[in-house]
């Protein structure tokens, strides 16, 4: 083979890569389209953080903690209960209606039980009803302790 025939044989071998990778290009390069008839709507959860004395607030916080873990794992249906995110919220509200006074009474105590609380977001955002379960029964026995 001579060595005009080898530039040309590469030649037209580059110029076929070339081409290849333009036309890759330009059909890659399609318009985008967006769909505009859709509309979503934003709804933001409120939360109204409870008022009243440690004493009503605390059995409010064990009750809410006793049911998160059935809003998390399936039922003996095999579905999960909707409302997890809403339950959390309501313990996360009552919980920090009543952390300055729980604090002033027992600085553990308060200690402990916001513990407890984030124990119940993790099994919420890991969606681990066992860590629910955890949190309801340890924060439970602190506030009976605390109320005794």
């Amino acid at each position: 083979m001579s060595v005009r025939s080898n530039r040309t044989a590469r030649a037209t071998a580059m110029a076929s890569v070339l081409a290849v990778g333009l036309f890759t290009v330009f059909v890659g390069c399609a318009p985008t389209t967006y769909e505009t008839s859709a509309s979503t709507t934003v709804v933001a959860a409120t939360t109204t953080i409870p008022t009243g004395p440690v004493d009503e607030l605390l059995p409010r916080l064990r009750q809410t903690m006793l049911t998160l873990s059935s809003f998390i794992g399936p039922n003996a249906s095999g579905s999960t209960t909707s409302g997890k995110n809403e339950v959390l919220a309501e313990i996360e509200a009552l919980w920090s209606a009543a952390e300055t006074e729980v604090t002033s009474l027992s600085p553990e105590s308060a200690e402990s039980i916001g513990r407890m609380v984030d124990l119940a977001r993790t099994a919420v955002e890991r969606n681990r009803p066992a860590d629910a379960d955890k949190a309801a029964k340890f924060a439970g026995a602190v506030i009976d302790q605390l109320l005794g």
